[in-house]
């Protein structure tokens, strides 16, 4: 399954997050469930910066899947074993309600400091949740930086 889009949104005062229908009809078409069926997503840190922060939102297939790389992972044993322990502890797993919203945990959201106005990006294997304000600064900071970024998709593409 392939996120993709920029969609604006607000989290509310209980810390909901309304799934746009596109994404939520994509990650029901993907796990086989129907309309109303309970659909499991995982939320986990992101960036943590100084300035604030990201969450990242993945189906519960492809979290499992990211857990079960772990295990040919390269970092030594005892790298692993703490990052697993810090991703693990932090990762919250939440559920899809009826309106379409899910819950983000009030945890991830004081050590992200994301404000009420945010963006739900489709970034491939994964949605991300952003600032938009930050979002819309560092979009234009990163394609004036590097104007041909976008021109020559397939150069991206390239095996080394």
């Amino acid at each position: 399954m392939v996120f993709t889009g920029t969609y604006e949104h607000s989290i509310d005062a209980k810390n909901r997050l309304a799934i746009p229908a596109p994404i939520r009809a994509q990650i029901q078409r993907a796990a086989g469930a129907g309309e109303g069926d309970a659909i499991a997503l995982f939320v986990i840190p992101g960036e943590l910066t100084p300035e604030g922060g990201s969450l990242s939102v993945y189906t519960e297939s492809d979290f499992e899947k990211r857990a079960e790389q772990l295990d040919s992972s390269e970092l030594d044993a005892d790298e692993l074993l703490e990052y697993e322990r810090i991703l693990f502890s932090l990762a919250s797993r939440v559920e899809i309600d009826k309106q379409g919203r899910i819950r983000l945990p009030e945890t991830l959201l004081k050590r992200t400091n994301l404000p009420t106005d945010i963006v739900l990006l489709g970034v491939k294997d994964h949605l991300e949740v952003r600032s938009r304000e930050a979002w819309m600064e560092r979009l234009e900071q990163k394609l004036a930086q590097n104007p041909a970024l976008l021109t020559n998709p397939r150069r991206m593409m390239r095996k080394p």
